[in-house]
């Protein structure tokens, strides 16, 4: 197998965390409020929106309460039970949406990761 010079293995993996943050953003530009709207019987849900408001940061942290509500709603335990019949009301394509944008970004961490300790670890 030819040996991949570490640059281009860095370029590369770069290119793709630029792309995913690119994607995600736009996702979630164009389908957070219709994800909100859907899983409206959440309560949780519309205490968020009501104290994260629209600004910036306001709306990332509601995009990443919709990540962990979709890929692990047991989490919230203490602050709500919610049921699994809720999430289905989440249209597939969106639930696809968000839980390829969890497992890239999942994904693209182990790339770095392996990247690191494999090529440009020091010593």
């Amino acid at each position: 197998m030819a040996d991949i010079p570490t640059g281009l293995l860095s370029l590369i993996v770069g290119v793709v965390m630029i792309i995913h943050i690119v994607c995600s953003y736009v996702f979630f530009l164009m389908y957070l409020e219709k994800i909100e709207d859907q899983l409206c019987d959440i309560e949780m849900f519309a205490l968020n929106r009501r104290y994260y408001g629209e600004s910036f940061l306001g709306r990332k942290m509601r995009e990443i309460f919709v990540v962990l509500v979709i890929i692990e709603p047991r989490i919230f335990k203490k602050q709500e039970i919610i049921p699994r019949e809720k999430l289905l009301k989440l249209s597939p394509g969106l639930r696809l949406g968000v839980k390829l944008h969890f497992y890239l970004m999942y994904v693209i961490g182990i790339a770095i990761a392996v990247l690191y300790f494999t090529r440009l670890r020091p010593g």
